[in-house]
């Protein structure tokens, strides 16, 4: 099937409906995986240890991990949902021809998937995701979304999973609801720090994980006791040794929210080479708060406006403020909507970093240091809400908890650059009904020999 065949713009629903029913969506995602992630089978395959009896093996472990991906990609509500959606005979003819797998009569039931799941090792899933991220970065199609042209820009931020009115197990994090200085109620939850490494066009991609986790050897806290437990601080420094150990000599610049806007975190990017634009609160650090509102109207160079129709900018911007043994580049923006229901509307940002700044790319700065809230919208938020199903519980046990939550960042990322694949032939859907679209393909055509010479043909994807 040729790409022009629906590659041009349709000028009536009946047009584009009719194009679409006649479109192999399956192969153009088996086109995106092969484009994009061309390795991920073979790491699949090689990467990730088998813990099972090889005697009562039914299954290979690539089949069941990959399934469990795709599952995620076609945003499917609970593992039931993918045993029965993909128990069709043309959906497990599209995975095999996708996995080149000879005669495959049924796919892993999900109970299989989650009891394989309970015996892996998921540091052997993290390195998978470390080699698909090295991928993305090797090809240069995103070499755009650079900050300043050199440094990729990884935006950190942590996030509830799921939460229990009792312990779900001994890596449970605790939070006590007080009333009148007395426990009323204990919240058991799990509690996850990401990094993703941000690119043009609304795209996240996973590029790290810590699970934040009590130590199970730690007893839970009597009342009146303070909870010696895990947080996201100490997680971070986890992170940030992960991120060094897998991209050593990757140029990095971290997004970070006032949490990190400490001495410690300036030192650990100092030490590994890299820089940081972290958003800043004036309780972050009062005495930099203090100096940089005093020095911010003192310089007229360094105060300037930009006017875009109905929003106003108002930029400032100090430079070598002291703090410590650092050297700390601060600079707001104010922006004025007024196009906003309440009149005129003010939102401040305030943002700190080792980077230079200048009256020619402060702007730019700003710009970036706003680009971290992807993290929480395009990764979170639709993860959480808009099918992949995050807070979904789809096993009780800790280490595969862990494991679908790795699986679920390939998916992602998978679906985010078929999506973005699919707009740029200026085809005009909503995301839910690509991925519906998606799940009908997948069940009604099966990829045929001129959809697979059309997958294998090389070509250049660009989004930017």
């Amino acid at each position: 099937m040729s790409e022009c065949s629906w590659a041009t713009k349709r000028t009536t629903r009946k047009e584009r409906r009719e194009a679409l029913e006649k479109y192999n969506l399956g192969s153009e995602m088996y086109k995106c995986i092969r484009h994009f992630i061309p390795q991920l089978i073979p790491l699949l395959k090689g990467a990730v240890t088998d813990p099972r009896n090889q005697s009562y093996i039914k299954y290979d472990l690539y089949l069941i991990l990959f399934v469990r991906i795709i599952s995620a990609a076609l945003n499917f509500s609970s593992m039931r949902n993918m045993s029965s959606e993909l128990s069709n005979t043309k959906a497990i003819a599209n995975i095999a021809i996708m996995l080149g797998y000879d005669g495959l009569p049924e796919l892993p039931h999900w109970s299989t998937i989650n009891n394989c799941l309970e015996r892996m090792d998921p540091k052997e899933l993290e390195n998978v995701i470390y080699e698909i991220v090295y991928r993305l970065i090797r090809s240069k199609a995103f070499n755009a979304s650079r900050i300043r042209d050199k440094y990729w820009q990884v935006a950190v931020d942590g996030s509830g999973l799921y939460t229990f009115s009792e312990r779900h197990c001994d890596y449970c994090l605790t939070k006590e609801h007080k009333k009148d200085g007395e426990v009323v109620r204990r919240e058991f939850y799990h509690y996850i720090l990401e990094a993703k490494l941000v690119l043009l066009n609304d795209i996240v991609i996973s590029i790290a994980t810590e699970f934040v986790e009590n130590d199970p050897g730690v007893p839970a806290p009597l009342d009146g006791e303070k909870a010696k437990q895990d947080c996201e601080l100490k997680a971070f420094y986890r992170l940030v040794g992960k991120l060094k150990s897998a991209f050593p000599r990757l140029p990095i610049c971290l997004s970070l929210d006032s949490l990190y806007a400490n001495a410690p975190v300036f030192n650990v990017c100092k030490e590994n080479g890299w820089h940081y634009i972290i958003r800043f609160k004036d309780g972050s650090i009062k005495t930099l708060a203090a100096e940089f509102h005093t020095l911010k109207d003192m310089e007229s160079k360094h105060v300037f406006s930009n006017v875009e129709v109905d929003l106003r900018m108002d930029y400032k911007f100090v430079l070598n403020i002291p703090y410590n043994t650092f050297i700390i580049n601060a600079a707001e923006c104010i922006v004025t909507n007024k196009k906003n229901k309440k009149k005129n509307k003010l939102t401040t940002f305030v943002f700190i970093t080792d980077l230079s700044i200048s009256r020619k790319n402060c702007a730019e700065f700003i710009a970036d240091g706003r680009r971290r809230w992807r993290i929480e919208n395009e990764g979170f938020d639709i993860q959480k809400h808009h099918g992949f199903y995050l807070e979904h519980l789809f096993s009780r046990d800790y280490t595969a908890i862990k494991l679908h939550y790795l699986l679920i960042q390939i998916g992602h990322a998978i679906s985010q650059l078929f999506v973005k694949y699919i707009r740029s032939k200026d085809i005009i859907l909503t995301l839910e009904k690509i991925h519906k679209d998606l799940v009908e393909s997948f069940r009604t055509m099966v990829i045929s020999a001129e959809d697979l010479q059309y997958v294998n043909k090389r070509c250049q994807i660009r989004f930017l």
